[in-house]
């Protein structure tokens, strides 16, 4: 078994609110049918100063 480290940058969606986040990031990092995502945090929130949101997520994943 062999775990694996992510970090990523996404852009939340205005579409997607806050109720439907949490889906919405596990299928982002469920990008990979080969890996399977073990545990996951969002760790940073910034926003810019045209208003888009971009959320910093870490995770764990067995691969």
């Amino acid at each position: 078994m062999k775990l694996l480290r992510l970090q990523r940058q996404l852009s939340w969606p205005e579409h997607v609110s806050t109720t439907e986040l949490r889906a919405w990031v596990r299928s982002e990092l469920a990008s990979d049918p080969d890996v399977e995502l073990l545990r996951w945090a969002i760790t940073g929130l910034t926003t810019a100063a045209d208003g888009a949101r971009c959320l910093q997520v870490e995770g764990v994943c067995i691969g």
